[in-house]
C-alpha cells in the first residue's frame, strides 16, 4: 500500500515538538537569570549595608576614644594646674622654698635669688609639674617680690596727692584696696589689732593708752581710710602707718563743702617705730614721738605675709 507524502507526516509532527520544546525553555531561562540578578543585587546591597554600618560604627568608636582621650587630658592638666597653683601659693609664704616642694610629688622647682634697685629681695621661681603616669608637664616661671616695694625716705610723710601711693605700692587711690594684701583683718575700729600682719581700718583709729601692736621683730602694716589716727598715752606701734584721706572731691570743685584733713595725733609718751605715710595733707599733733626705723621697715617689707607671686609673662610651657 502506497502511503502519499501528503497523508504521511511524521517528521512534521516530531518537527513541531521539537519547535515546542524549545520555547518552553526560553520562557524558564530568562526567570532563572533574573532572580540571580536580583539576589546578586541583594548581596550586594546587604554589603554595603554591612559595610557602611561598620564604617560608622568605626568611626563612633573612634570619635569616642578621642573624646575619652581629650577628656582624660583636660583632667590631667587640671591636675597638674591645680597643684602648681597650690604650689605657688606656699611659695609665696615659704620661709624654706625647698622643704615646701618637696611636699609635692609631681614638682620640680628651681629658684633664683635676686637683690633689687630699692634692696628689695626677689626670687625668681621656675616650676615644673609633671603627670606621674603620661608625659604632660606644665612650666612656668613666677617672681616673688614684696607687696611694699618701696619704702619711705623719712618718718612723715605727707602730700595732696597719690604719689606716695605709687612709690610704696604701685597703686594708686583708685585700685589700692584691702584685696592687694594676702588675708588683711578689715575693721571699723582699732580695738583689737592682734594675731594679723595686716590692718585696714575704715574710720577712725584710737589705739588705747598703753597698747602694743606689733614688735621689732614682727611690725604691722595699719591702713587708716577715711579716719582720724590716734596714738594714746603710753601707747606704742611698730610698723608702717598709712592714713588715705578722700580724694574724690578734687581741689578745683565748685562744692563749697571741703572735706577737713585726717588728724594723727601721737599723745605723750607714744611711741611710733617705723613711719607714717598719708595721700593728702595731715594735721599733725605730735606730743610722743616718731622714730624713723629702717630696720623695722625693712623686716616689714620681708615679711612672708607680705610677699606677692607673680607669672612671668611668656614662661609658660607643656612642651619640650
Amino acid at each position: 500500500m502506497r502511503y502519499s507524502a501528503d497523508f504521511y507526516s511524521p517528521p512534521l509532527v516530531v518537527q513541531k515538538h521539537v519547535i515546542g520544546a524549545r520555547g518552553a525553555s526560553a520562557w524558564k531561562c530568562p526567570r532563572k537569570v533574573k532572580g540571580a540578578v536580583l539576589l546578586s543585587v541583594v548581596g550586594i546591597l546587604l554589603s554595603l549595608i554591612t559595610l557602611a554600618l561598620w564604617a560608622t560604627s568605626s568611626l563612633l568608636t573612634s570619635e569616642f576614644q578621642a573624646s575619652k582621650r581629650s577628656i582624660a587630658y583636660v583632667e590631667m592638666m587640671n591636675t597638674l594646674h591645680n597643684d602648681m597653683t597650690q604650689l605657688t601659693e606656699q611659695l609665696r609664704t615659704s620661709e624654706d622654698w625647698q622643704q615646701t616642694a618637696s611636699l609635692f610629688a609631681r614638682a620640680s622647682v628651681t629658684a633664683t635669688h635676686y637683690l633689687g634697685r630699692d634692696s628689695q629681695f626677689l626670687t625668681l621661681f621656675t616650676v615644673t609639674m609633671t603627670h606621674p603616669v603620661t608625659s604632660l608637664f606644665i612650666r612656668q616661671g613666677f617672681l616673688r617680690h614684696p607687696a611694699i616695694v618701696r619704702l619711705p625716705v623719712s618718718g612723715v610723710v605727707t602730700g595732696a596727692t597719690n604719689a606716695i601711693l605709687p612709690h610704696l605700692f604701685e597703686r594708686h587711690h583708685s585700685n589700692f584696696t584691702p584685696m592687694f594684701f594676702p588675708k588683711p583683718l578689715i575693721t571699723n575700729d582699732c580695738d583689737d589689732l592682734t594675731r594679723h600682719l595686716v590692718f585696714w581700718v575704715r574710720g577712725d583709729c584710737h589705739i588705747s593708752p598703753s597698747g602694743i601692736i606689733g614688735s621689732a621683730s614682727q611690725p604691722v602694716l595699719l591702713v587708716v581710710e577715711k579716719g582720724d589716727f590716734t596714738l594714746d598715752t603710753h601707747a606704742q606701734i611698730y610698723g608702717l602707718v598709712v592714713i588715705l584721706g578722700d580724694t574724690s572731691v578734687p581741689s578745683s570743685s565748685t562744692s563749697s563743702f571741703t572735706p577737713a584733713n585726717p588728724v594723727a595725733t601721737i599723745a605723750s609718751s607714744a611711741k611710733l617705730e617705723g613711719a607714717m605715710v598719708s595721700n593728702e595733707e595731715v594735721s599733725r599733733v605730735f606730743d610722743g614721738h616718731i622714730n624713723f626705723n629702717l630696720s623695722v621697715l625693712r623686716t616689714l617689707q620681708q615679711s612672708s605675709g607680705l610677699q606677692k607671686m607673680q607669672p612671668i609673662p611668656g614662661s609658660w610651657h607643656d612642651f619640650n
